[in-house]
């Protein structure tokens, strides 16, 4: 039967113990209860009053583990919302460098992250004394961090410098020892079943690591890692989110820069209007140039011809060189001192028309190049639709100038069509006539450089200039044609006049042996005033009179008497000079001379008479040359061209 006392005194005994542990009360606190209650009783109590005791103490650590697991949770707890604030990985990361170092009240904390080569590289450093450890890559495997990968499990060292168990490198040993670590212990951070990097903690004096702090560190690990791979994701978002509104901001641009260029050329707008859409949209300077390299007049001189120069030659060649065929026409991309360049080709007929150069500072991506090339197919348009207007203008003019110079329409007519032709038969001053391989272009240059109208008729280049036959002269002589140039009244009936003159003084030019001359007609002096009476027999008679029985002694005798005798009138009737040019022996040249003698008289070497006789010689031969089939071209279809064309 139990004792009443004793229980009673065991209830005694055990009641101080669980009012201090209700309480909270100190280690201290315990130690001094024991030490009272075997003061104060008796010996044979001694035993039990021990033995709660260490009951006492035992719940007491308990209650104190117990404590701190919930402050520990606490502080993950907190950890984990304000890691769930961080957006960027950056700050995640610091973040958690700085927490595990104060959590588990360590030097020194640090994170590795797997790359995409399977190495692992320091990304922060929270503690540290220098920069040693920041960015230090080791590979799988090596080092503590390189084991907590390969296994995917924690692990720790007391002193890593002198833990043979690992493998070391020396780079990451040399990084190591000017930290002074020591003691070090590394968790995994874990994403499902991969291992993103590893979470470490470490002391400057050698340590042994608890299962406690391991747990601790790894379920910090654990937010950490989710921390991160959250963040990453709303990074990753962030950057998505800010392209596709890039994207939808350059295809807004671009739509209204379509837009723009459409209305442009639907509202017959020209090439300037193109040109300044493109500068406004691109923030560049554009210059747009033709299939030989020329810029074209767009409003702007930008950029310079030294610099444009020094672009165009930054690749293999200038755009004409580089644009090859139909399959070469991707925009070039070029950078130079002087900024970054587009070179954007422009098409017209599936024929390479040119290119439109762009420059500004900041490098073209995508959406800018897609621009440009939408502002290059509207520029050949509107080069193609500039071509067709003009050579709808010159086919109408081309016309209205071979009507004009034919003399088949009458002039109140021409004077009517003037307007809608675009010419002002009253301004025309000059009419200049060219012939040769390029007597066309050249009488095209000469009309755009004085404002006039150019027109192929008859097969040579005619030009009708409201300028002075000298001008007109002087801006073609150094062009390879002969061309004569002949004064018009500005009437229909004068520049068909000055046609006619300009084009028989051009038949003279050949005659004299001046092809490739320019003159202007009042030049042609005696000669065409001698040839233009040609007609009525006078010149005729006179060579006959002069000259006719040596020219009949050829006909008949096949000599070339008239021949040997203007050599030596030539040569001021010096002997050797004339043999040498006639290539016959000096005696030759007197038995020559006897036999012109016996045909014309002795008297042809009188000074008066031998003025007489040179002068029917050179008619006689002018005539010839003049007389020659194929020297006067007939009308035929012309091409016309007006003088900006």
């Amino acid at each position: 039967m139990p004792d009443p006392a004793g229980t009673a005194s065991q209830h005694a005994t055990a009641s101080p113990w669980l009012k201090l542990l209700a309480e909270g009360a100190p280690l201290t606190a315990l130690e001094e209860c024991r030490h009272r209650l075997v003061t104060d009783q008796a010996s044979e109590t001694h035993p039990a009053v021990e033995a709660e005791a260490r009951r006492a103490l035992h719940v007491h650590a308990l209650l104190e583990a117990r404590t701190r697991q919930a402050a520990e949770t606490a502080v993950l707890n907190d950890l984990a919302r304000r890691l769930a604030a961080l957006h960027a990985p950056q700050d995640v990361l610091d973040e958690v460098a700085a927490q595990a170092r104060r959590l588990l009240g360590t030097d020194l904390s640090y994170i590795m992250l797997a790359q995409d080569d399977a190495a692992l590289r320091i990304e922060v450093v929270d503690g540290s004394i220098g920069s040693a450890l920041r960015g230090v890559e080791l590979a799988r495997g090596v080092g503590l961090g390189g084991l907590v990968v390969r296994t995917g499990q924690p692990h720790w060292c007391a002193d890593y410098l002198h833990d043979d168990h690992l493998t070391h490198a020396a780079t990451v040993d040399a990084a190591a020892a000017g930290e002074q670590l020591r003691g070090i212990l590394g968790v995994p951070l874990r994403l499902g079943e991969e291992t993103i990097g590893v979470l470490l903690v470490a002391q400057r004096v050698p340590r042994t690591w608890t299962d406690h702090q391991t747990t601790l560190l790894t379920a910090l690990a654990a937010h950490a890692a989710l921390a991160l791979h959250n963040a990453e994701l709303f990074d990753r978002h962030q950057r998505t989110t800010a392209e596709l509104r890039r994207r939808a901001e350059a295809d807004r641009r671009a739509v209204a820069l379509h837009q723009r260029l459409t209305h442009i050329v639907l509202g017959g707008a020209g090439l300037h209007a193109v040109t300044d859409a493109l500068r406004e949209a691109l923030g560049a300077g554009i210059t747009v140039l033709d299939a030989h390299d020329t810029a074209l007049a767009t409003g702007t001189a930008d950029p310079a011809p030294d610099t444009l120069a020094t672009a165009l030659a930054a690749d293999t060649g200038p755009p004409a060189s580089c644009f090859t065929g139909p399959a070469d026409r991707a925009t070039r991309l070029r950078d130079t001192p002087d900024g970054h360049w587009a070179l954007a080709p422009v098409v017209v007929a599936d024929e390479y028309a040119g290119c439109v150069v762009a420059r500004r500072h900041q490098p073209f991506d995508a959406n800018t190049v897609r621009s440009l090339e939408t502002g290059a197919t509207v520029i050949g348009l509107v080069l193609a639709s500039e071509r067709a207007a003009t050579e709808a203008e010159r086919r109408v003019r081309g016309e209205y100038l071979t009507a004009l110079l034919d003399g088949t329409t009458d002039d109140a007519v021409l004077l009517r069509r003037a307007r809608s032709g675009g010419i002002d038969p009253a301004a025309v001053r000059t009419v200049l006539v060219l012939d040769g391989p390029q007597a066309g272009p050249a009488a095209a240059r000469a009309a755009r450089h004085h404002q006039g109208w150019s027109v192929e008729y008859g097969g040579l280049g005619v030009a009708l200039l409201p300028t002075t036959p000298a001008e007109a002269r002087d801006r073609v002589a150094p062009e390879p044609v002969t061309a004569v140039a002949a004064p018009a009244g500005g009437t229909i009936a004068t520049i068909r006049a000055a046609h006619r003159r300009a084009r028989s003084g051009l038949r003279l030019l050949h005659a004299l042996g001046r092809t490739g001359a320019a003159v202007d007609s009042d030049e042609l002096g005696i000669y065409e005033a001698l040839f233009s009476n040609a007609g009525d027999g006078t010149l005729d008679r006179f060579v006959t009179a002069t000259i006719g029985p040596l020219a009949d002694h050829d006909r008949a005798h096949g000599t070339r008497f008239t021949e040997t005798l203007d050599a030596y009138l030539t040569h001021t009737s010096r002997h050797t000079a004339t043999a040498e040019a006639l290539h016959i022996h000096p005696n030759t040249l007197y038995q020559r001379l006897a036999k012109i003698s016996a045909v014309l008289g002795e008297g042809w070497k009188e000074p008066g008479r031998a003025v007489e006789v040179q002068w029917a010689l050179r008619l006689h031969r002018l005539s010839h040359r003049l007389a020659t089939p194929g020297t006067e071209p007939d009308p035929g279809t012309a091409k016309g061209a007006r003088g900006e064309d």
